[in-house]
């Protein structure tokens, strides 16, 4: 191996391991104060592995608060506006790139322009649509709006269009209905873009923390996200337990980010090489 060749190597995986240094050392630090004291936390002269490991924070923390609800709670909204996100998306990416009709450009344009639009910019109009409707605190309130995405139909309109039409063009001389066409043709070629979006789509609902916060002012309803801020008031902080429900929460998100990286990585690379 030429001596040039190497040493980019090493600077390749010198510059990965700093990567990952940078990523894994806050997940490391939440999980070792997950398991000390109060005082070992605050005390900027205090070793990183604490003196003794207090694995009591963590049934303190399940004590204190009802995970099991909250749990339920993000895992419904994270289902059902991943579910949702995923089958407009890919309906509109479809029409967007394969059927010709008035105004293909225009509504695709418009489409795209709700990613430009900050959620900040929204959340009064927000907030007051779904007050008029009854819907605060509610299991619609925190799906229903969720349920479009611009992000979906942009990827999955730029991946359609490098399917070929005569695929479609066969199925419908054939006799098949444009649902069926899409269903049993066009569908089956996206499996990985589906899946590596159903996983990115996921994570981003699980950590969703500004928009139940608008729509949830009850313990019932929060989710996991919300949850965390009662072990904060407005005189003390119990910043043990704030880190040992914060390993709490995000275990099944690193599990799932885990076991699906394969499928994350063949999405976003799909079509990458022609």
């Amino acid at each position: 191996m030429p001596a040039s060749l190497a040493a980019r190597r090493a600077l390749v995986y010198l510059l990965l391991g700093l990567a990952v240094l940078v990523v894994a050392f806050p997940l490391f630090w939440m999980a070792v104060s997950a398991l000390k004291t109060d005082a070992e936390i605050v005390n900027p002269a205090a070793p990183l592995w604490p003196a003794e490991l207090q694995w009591s924070n963590i049934g303190r923390a399940l004590s204190q608060a009802p995970f099991g609800r909250w749990y339920l709670n993000t895992a419904i909204f994270g289902v059902a506006a991943t579910a949702g996100q995923l089958t407009s998306g890919l309906l509109a990416g479809y029409a967007f790139a394969l059927l010709d009709f008035p105004g293909r450009r225009l509504l695709f344009v418009v489409a795209l322009s709700g990613l430009m639009v900050p959620f900040s910019a929204i959340i009064v109009p927000m907030s007051q649509l779904l007050g008029d409707l009854g819907w605060l605190n509610t299991y619609q309130g925190l799906i229903v709006p969720n349920i479009a995405s611009g992000l979906g139909a942009f990827l999955f309109r730029q991946f359609f269009l490098g399917t070929p039409r005569e695929l479609g063009e066969a199925a419908r001389l054939d006799g098949a209905s444009e649902l069926r066409v899409f269903l049993s043709v066009y569908a089956p070629l996206a499996r990985p873009m589906i899946a590596a979006l159903a996983i990115i789509l996921f994570l981003q609902n699980w950590n969703n923390f500004l928009f139940p916060l608008i729509v949830v002012n009850t313990t019932d309803m929060s989710v996991l996200s919300q949850g965390l801020s009662v072990f904060h008031s407005q005189f003390a902080t119990q910043y043990n337990l704030i880190m040992a429900a914060s390993l709490i929460t995000i275990v099944p998100v690193l599990l799932v980010a885990v076991a699906a990286q394969r499928h994350i990585i063949e999405g976003i690379t799909l079509g990458a090489l022609d």
